[in-house]
């Protein structure tokens, strides 16, 4: 229920009082509301009740003789049923404020280790430590293996390719000399030298293939193995 319902069932429930004492009651409500700020507005509604509650409280007080509660010049205020409104909002801070604790423990660092913990996690890091260094020498000396490998197969495909392509030519030359003298074998001469071009071009590709494409993806995957390997080592230390 919003403030506008609430009000208007209030100054219904309340049209068998005096009009000077209805307007009162509803200015003090008003006036409180107000002061509780829009934020506070649907709590302090709940810790009102309902209209017809508040409604029988105030003409409680009004018919008890001044007892319970009285007027004043900002309106009508009932000290037992404003204290329990105040109860009421006190118990639900209270509350919140318990739950924000809850939170924010959830999120707190944890108590540091026991010293005996500690020397225990530093003898395990001592004893474990050859061997990690073992496999991480294992790991980057297979991957310097095998980038090497990869070096000494593209230096020799590029080496038979060049040397292929000059046998090519020199077939070649020999062929077309012996056209006129020897066409049968010039034709042989023609058909090598064309063949070991072909395999000489075959090569070339190769070699540039893995120059420009496998020579660079070992080297960056050597370079990331040891990367991890390294960082790995670092946040053990940490």
């Amino acid at each position: 229920m919003d403030r506008f319902i609430f009000m208007k069932e209030l100054e219904s429930l309340l049209s068998d009082i005096s009009p000077s004492e209805r307007d009162e009651a509803l200015q003090y409500y008003n006036d409180y509301l107000n002061d509780a700020g829009v934020e506070n507005e649907e709590e302090i509604l709940a810790s009102l009740g309902t209209p017809q509650d508040l409604a029988r409280v105030i003409k409680a007080g009004l018919n008890d003789g001044g007892e319970r509660g009285e007027f004043t010049e900002n309106g009508y205020r009932n000290s037992a049923f404003g204290e329990e409104i105040k109860q009421e909002i006190a118990r639900k801070e209270r509350a919140g404020k318990g739950r924000d604790r809850r939170q924010s423990g959830a999120g707190e660092v944890r108590k540091p280790l026991s010293p005996g913990m500690i020397v225990l996690i530093i003898v395990l890091c001592l004893v474990a430590l050859p061997a990690v260094a073992g496999i991480a020498a294992g790991v980057i000396g297979t991957g310097v293996g095998l980038l090497g490998s990869i070096l000494g197969i593209a230096l020799g495909i590029s080496v038979a390719g060049i040397g292929l392509l000059a046998a090519a030519v020199v077939l070649v030359v020999f062929g077309i000399a012996m056209v006129a003298s020897q066409p049968l074998a010039a034709v042989c001469f023609l058909g090598l030298g064309i063949l070991l071009a072909g395999l000489a071009l075959f090569f070339i590709w190769l070699t540039v293939w893995l120059w420009a494409v496998a020579i660079p993806w070992a080297v960056r995957g050597i370079v990331k193995i040891c990367g991890r390997l390294l960082r790995g080592k670092g946040a053990k230390k940490i």
